[in-house]
C-alpha cells in the first residue's frame, strides 16, 4: 500500500464507522470494488476511494456529521455549501492538499477525499430519467464552471442559458434549489431504480443490484458491497474486469498533491495571483459555444465515423478475400486465432467509444447513436462468435444489443445474445451460492459452445468445488486435463491442475505447476487465490532459506528461492531472500554488479510509485550489503554504502561519512573508505570534496573493483564535462565552466596521468 492509500484507508474507515454505527447504507464501487474483489484491498495503482450511497442515507450522514465529524474533516456537498464545485459529495481532509483543476476557482477544502456518489431514486418511466439527466447535467455545469457537461448530450443551449440567466439575476442558491426540486422530486419507495449522480451522464441501476448489501474484506476492514456484485462489475467493466490490465492502460486521477501544507495555505499564498474572474467568464463562454455547436459537432463526428466505417469495411473484405478459407469454414473449424487476426482492425474501430460509446462520460452521444459497420450477417456473426471465444463476451453482448436496434436480427444472432444472457444468469446464481441452478444453466451452453474458454472456466469451478470436498476428483482431473489440452498456456487451468496434484500429495510437482500458472495468467482472482494458498508456506520457506545460508548451502538456498520467487513475486519476505540468495551464490564479479544494478533500479521504481516513506524498499538492504561485501568492502563499509542508498537527510549523510572514516583503521581497506566518503560528499552536493576523496582512493591502490568504480566515475565525468564545455564554447566563453569543472582535477598533466591510470 502506498502512503496515499494508507491515508485514504484511514478516511474511508472513518466513513465506514459512522455508517455502521448509525445503520446507514453505502457500497464500494468502481475501482475500489474491483480492488476489494480482485486484491482484497486497493488496486495497487489506485489513488482514490469510490462509494455509492442512497440520497436519503447521505442526508442523514450529513446531519450526523454536524456533531460527530472527526477533527480536520469536512463534508463537501453542493446542497450544503454553494461554493462547492462538484456535483457529487466528498468526505475530505482539511489538513492535506490534493488539488483537482475544478477547484482552482472555488473555495473547496481541496485535501485528500473519499468520493461519495449519491444514488437518486428514479421512476421506471424513461422520460422521467431523461428529465432528471438533462437537469442534472445543467446543474453540474452551473456548479463546476471549469468543466463542460451538457454538450456531451443533446441539451439545447437555450435551456442552459435560461438557468444561467437565473443564476446571474436571481442568485445561485435560488437557481440550484429550483433544479434540486426537479431532480429530487422522487421518493425511494416509489422507484425501482437509482441514478448515480455525478457530472457525466448519471448511471442507472436497479435497486436490487445495490441493496441489500453484502460484506467483503478490504484491507482487513469488513466493507459493504453491492448485492448483485458480479452484474455491477460486468456492466461497468465488461467480463474482463478480473484481469489486471497492462501497465500503460492503468488509469489514475489528475489531482496534484502538495506535501506538508494544507490547501488553505496554498490557496491563501499562491492562488490570489490567478485571475479567477477571467477564468470564470472564459469558461462560461466556452460552455455556451460548445453547447451551441454540439449538435453540429455530433453530426460531423457521425459523418466522419461513417467514412472511417466504409474504409474499415473495405479493409476487412480484403482481409477475408486474402484468407485461404471462408469465414464459414473458419467458424466450423473453430479457428478463432485466424479469425481474430482477420477482425483485428474491425474490432479496433467498431469497439471504440467513438462508434459504440460509453454510457458514463464523453461517449454518451455515441452510446445512444452508435455507428454500426455495414457488414454481412455472416461476417457479423463470425466477428461476435470470435469475441465470445476470445474472452470478450461483454463486448460481444454490447454489439449484439446495437445490432438488434437496427431491426435486422437473424435467429443465430438472437440465439447468441440469448446464450450470453443465460451465462450471465448462471454467474449470478453462482454468486448467490445457487450452485445447482448455475450448473444446470450451463448444460445447454456447454453443449453448444464446448470450447468457449469463459464457459469452460466457469464449469471447472463446480468440479473443483466438489473435488475440494473429496467428491468426483477423477472427473475434475479429466476435465482439467481436457481444458489444458484446449488451452495449454492458460494459467487459470494450470492453477487448478496444481491444486489437484497437491490434493494427491504431489506437492513438489504442484509447486512447479503453480509457478507456471502464476506466469501464464493476468487474472487477478487466480493470482489472489494463489497468494492466499501459498503465503503461509512462503513464511516457512524463508526460514528454511536462512538455515541453508547459515550452514553454507548457498546453491540449495538459491534453488529454493528461485522457485518461490516465481510463486510469490510480490511477497516482501520472499523477494528479500531471493535477492539475498542471489547475492550469496553469485560466482563472478559481473553477476554481483548486475544484481546491484537490478536492485537499485527496483528501489528507484518503487520509490517513484510511492513517494515518501516506503517500507517495502527496506527489504533489499541485506542483499545490497552482501553484494558490496562480495565486491571487497568490509562489513561496516558495506552497510554504509547500503544506508547511503536510503538516506537523503543532511544530518544522516554526515553521520554516514563519520561511520566511513572509522574504517581508516584498516590500512588495506582505505581505498574503499575514501571511495565511500566520496559517495557521501557527492550526494551532499559537495562535488569538489567528493573528487578529492576519489583521487585519494585511487592513490591507495585498492582492490580491482574499487579501481573499476573510480575509473568509471572519472572517465564518465571527463566525457560528459567535455560535451558541456563544447556547448559553452559554441555559445560564447567557456572559461568559467572549464575552471570550475577542471579545478577538482588540478593541472592538465595531472588529468593526463589520471586517464592513464584509469585506462
Amino acid at each position: 500500500m502506498t502512503e496515499k492509500q494508507k491515508y485514504l484507508l484511514k478516511l474511508f474507515q472513518e466513513v465506514d464507522e459512522i455508517c455502521k454505527e448509525h445503520n446507514l447504507r453505502y457500497v464500494m464501487a468502481g475501482g475500489s470494488l474491483v480492488g476489494a474483489v480482485r486484491h482484497e484491498g486497493f488496486v495497487p495503482w489506485d489513488d482514490d476511494v469510490d462509494l455509492y450511497m442512497p440520497r436519503s442515507d447521505w442526508e442523514k450522514f450529513v446531519e450526523i456529521c454536524r456533531t460527530e465529524l472527526p477533527p480536520e474533516r469536512k463534508i463537501q456537498c453542493s446542497d450544503v455549501d454553494r461554493t462547492y464545485t462538484n456535483s457529487f459529495p466528498r468526505y475530505a481532509s482539511a489538513d492535506t492538499c490534493a488539488v483537482h483543476k475544478s477547484q482552482i476557482i472555488g473555495k473547496d477544502c481541496a485535501g485528500e477525499i473519499i468520493d461519495v456518489l449519491t444514488l437518486d431514486p428514479i421512476p421506471a418511466d424513461d422520460k422521467e430519467y431523461e428529465k432528471y439527466r438533462t437537469h442534472m447535467m445543467i446543474y453540474s455545469d452551473l456548479i463546476n464552471i471549469s468543466v463542460g457537461y451538457s454538450d456531451r448530450w443533446e441539451i439545447p443551449a437555450s435551456l442552459y442559458l435560461k438557468y444561467l440567466l437565473s443564476y446571474v439575476f436571481l442568485g445561485k442558491n435560488r437557481t440550484l434549489k429550483k433544479l434540486e426540486k426537479i431532480m429530487y422530486s422522487y421518493k425511494e419507495e416509489d422507484c425501482p431504480r437509482y441514478a448515480m449522480r455525478w457530472g457525466g451522464c448519471p448511471f442507472l441501476f436497479d435497486k436490487d443490484m445495490m441493496f441489500p448489501v453484502k460484506y467483503m474484506n478490504f484491507e482487513n476492514t469488513e466493507v459493504m458491497v453491492p448485492h448483485r456484485m458480479s452484474d455491477y462489475l460486468i456492466w461497468h467493466y465488461g467480463d474482463e474486469w478480473s484481469y489486471i490490465p497492462p501497465h500503460g492502460e492503468r488509469e489514475s486521477h489528475d489531482a496534484v498533491t502538495v506535501e506538508g501544507i494544507t490547501y488553505k495555505e496554498l490557496r491563501d499564498d499562491y492562488l490570489p495571483g490567478i485571475r479567477k474572474g477571467r477564468l470564470r467568464r472564459d469558461s462560461i463562454w466556452r460552455k455556451i459555444y460548445s453547447l451551441a455547436g454540439a449538435k453540429r459537432n455530433h453530426r460531423l463526428q457521425y459523418k466522419r465515423n461513417l467514412l472511417l466505417a466504409k474504409s474499415t469495411v473495405m479493409d476487412l473484405e480484403a482481409r477475408i478475400s486474402e484468407s485461404r478459407h471462408s469465414l464459414k469454414e473458419l467458424v466450423e473449424k473453430r479457428d478463432f486465432s485466424q479469425l481474430n487476426e482477420i477482425f483485428t482492425k474491425y474490432y479496433q474501430v467498431q469497439l471504440s467509444s467513438a462508434f459504440i460509446g460509453r454510457e458514463d462520460f464523453g461517449g454518451i452521444y455515441a452510446f445512444y447513436h452508435p455507428v454500426l459497420l455495414e457488414v454481412s450477417d455472416v461476417t457479423f456473426y463470425a466477428a461476435m462468435l470470435t469475441l465470445v471465444y476470445t474472452e470478450r463476451i461483454g463486448k460481444a453482448w454490447r454489439m449484439l444489443v446495437v445490432k438488434e436496434q437496427t431491426g435486422t436480427f437473424p435467429s443465430e444472432l438472437a440465439q447468441l445474445k440469448s446464450d450470453i444472457e443465460l451465462f450471465r444468469r448462471a454467474v449470478c446464481d453462482y454468486e448467490f451460492k445457487r450452485y445447482q441452478e448455475a450448473e444446470d444453466t450451463m448444460v445447454p451452453l456447454m453443449e453448444r459452445y464446448p470450447e468457449v474458454p469463459g464457459f469452460v472456466k466457469f464449469k471447472s469451478r463446480f468440479l473443483m468445488e466438489r473435488a475440494r470436498n473429496g467428491i468426483d476428483m477423477v472427473e475434475a482431473e479429466l476435465y482439467i486435463d481436457e481444458a489444458l489440452r484446449l488451452f495449454p498456456e492458460d494459467g487459470y487451468f494450470l492453477k487448478y491442475q496444481g491444486e489437484l496434484l497437491w490434493m494427491k500429495g504431489k506437492c513438489a510437482d504442484a509447486l512447479e505447476v503453480f509457478a507456471d500458472a502464476r506466469e501464464k495468467t493476468n487474472n487477478g482472482i487466480t493470482q489472489l487465490e494463489l497468494d492466499k494458498f501459498l503465503n503461509p508456506y512462503g513464511r516457512e520457506t524463508v526460514k528454511t532459506c536462512q538455515q541453508l545460508l547459515d550452514v553454507g548451502q548457498k546453491d540449495g538456498a538459491m534453488k529454493l528461492m528461485a522457485l518461490w520467487y516465481r510463486l510469490l513475486p510480490e511477497n516482501p519476505s520472499v523477494r528479500e531472500y531471493y535477492y539475498l540468495a542471489r547475492a550469496s551464490v553469485a560466482k563472478k564479479r559481473s553477476e554481483v554488479e548486475e544484481l546491484i544494478g537490478e536492485i537499485l533500479k527496483r528501489i528507484d521504481a518503487e520509490r517513484a510509485e510511492s513517494p515518501g516513506e516506503n517500507n517495502d524498499i527496506q527489504i533489499y538492504k541485506r542483499a545490497l550489503t552482501k553484494a558490496w561485501e562480495r565486491l571487497g568492502y568490509p562489513g561496516e563499509l558495506a552497510r554504509v554504502r547500503t544506508d547511503l542508498v536510503y538516506t537523503s537527510e543532511a544530518d544522516d549523510l554526515e553521520w554516514l561519512a563519520e561511520r566511513a572514516k572509522d574504517g581508516q583503521i584498516r590500512k588495506e581497506k582505505r581505498a574503499q573508505v575514501y571511495k565511500v566518503i566520496g559517495d557521501v560528499r557527492r550526494k551532499q552536493g559537495q562535488t569538489e570534496a567528493a573528487f578529492q576523496n576519489y583521487l585519494e582512493a585511487l592513490r591507495q591502490n585498492g582492490s580491482g573493483f574499487v579501481r573499476t568504480e573510480l575509473s568509471r566515475i572519472f572517465l564518465t565525468d571527463l566525457y560528459e564535462g567535455s560535451k558541456r564545455a563544447a556547448v559553452y564554447a559554441k555559445a560564447g566563453d567557456a572559461s568559467e565552466f572549464l575552471n570550475q569543472w577542471l579545478g577538482k582535477y588540478g593541472s592538465i598533466e595531472e588529468i593526463q596521468q589520471l586517464v592513464k591510470e584509469c585506462l
